[in-house]
């Protein structure tokens, strides 16, 4: 029997990548029983894409039109309330899924009747659409009961699996995105998502992520950045309870170290810019997410003049960086 598959794509503003997540979507080798389309408030034209095929397609393509930009968190879950299908996946407007996606997913999820729950590796892709990278191009990346991993990001790159192939059943459950995010949805809702379900990967890459100047993360601050992130762990940190000891000490562990580096880079590159004003205030705001090394660090990098900065950072570069200069 075929499975009814929803597939939700979310679009703002993404009108010169909209149409190829579309047609993605249409060319898959096991067809969605929908295809939910969410614009949330675009300003670029983007609808009327939308509407041709809403046009074209009207048995399998439905269109929501949001009259005021809600962000990605309450476009997200406004989406997941209108799927239908028993199983739903979700596509920005401006990545694309390779033909095999859902029946490959959905093999992978017969494999492993345990599992609600199923992603696949994928590849980045930039502006023009040409593959700069594979997420998972060294060791595979877990599967099963994969908790500790999801709430730690223990994955390459501290970046988490996407478009990840989910029951609707788990929505009975845990609810559905955050409406007030601003970054981070997709770590939160995983969070919640691997807390109750086991998850089954598929090695294959399935998805093209792009890369592009016009993402979220390219116009928010980085400050902005790190306090959602920090956010996200102290709403999730009740879901540890429960947990063995060296369990929660890893996870803990995992997250200080990459908040620290996160940090660490903030005060520098403010230092940098000669905000040191700035950096002061991002110093005693993320000081207790640092190791001490890392903080007496930048303290004492804080009270030096930032011309003696400038000169003791040219003095420590590599000596590569000389050359380049030269």
């Amino acid at each position: 029997m075929k499975p009814r598959i929803s597939v939700l794509i979310t679009s703002y503003n993404q009108k010169t990548f909209l149409t190829e997540a579309i047609e993605s979507v249409l060319s898959q080798t096991l067809q969605p029983f929908e295809i939910i389309i969410v614009d949330d408030c675009s300003t670029d034209g983007s609808q009327k894409i939308i509407e041709n095929y809403t046009r074209n397609h009207p048995d399998i393509i439905k269109a929501y039109y949001h009259k005021q930009n809600l962000g990605i968190g309450k476009n997200r879950a406004f989406a997941q309330m209108q799927a239908k299908g028993d199983w739903l996946t979700y596509l920005d407007g401006d990545d694309r899924f390779l033909p095999e996606k859902l029946e490959m997913e959905f093999k992978t999820l017969q494999q492993h009747p345990d599992s609600k729950v199923v992603y696949s590796n994928f590849y980045s892709i930039n502006e023009e659409g040409k593959r700069s990278g594979l997420w998972a191009d060294k060791t595979p990346p877990p599967s099963g009961y994969i908790f500790s991993q999801v709430f730690s990001r223990s994955f390459p790159r501290n970046t988490l699996f996407r478009n990840e192939l989910i029951s609707s059943d788990c929505l009975k459950k845990i609810g559905y995105y955050d409406e007030e995010r601003i970054t981070h949805v997709d770590w939160d809702f995983k969070i919640r998502l691997s807390k109750y379900f086991h998850i089954a990967y598929c090695p294959i890459p399935l998805i093209e992520r792009r890369d592009h100047a016009g993402g979220i993360s390219q116009y928010l601050s980085k400050d902005i950045v790190l306090n959602q992130m920090l956010q996200v762990y102290n709403k999730n940190s009740p879901l540890l309870e429960g947990l063995e000891p060296e369990e929660k000490k890893y996870i803990r562990s995992e997250l200080f170290r990459l908040f620290s580096r996160r940090a660490d880079s903030i005060i520098n590159h403010l230092l940098d810019e000669g905000h040191k004003q700035q950096a002061f205030r991002c110093y005693r705001e993320f000081r207790k997410w640092m190791s001490f090394e890392m903080a007496a660090v930048n303290l004492f990098k804080l009270t030096l003049p930032l011309k003696l900065l400038k000169i003791i950072r040219y003095f420590n570069k590599p000596p590569e960086s000389f050359l380049e200069t030269k």
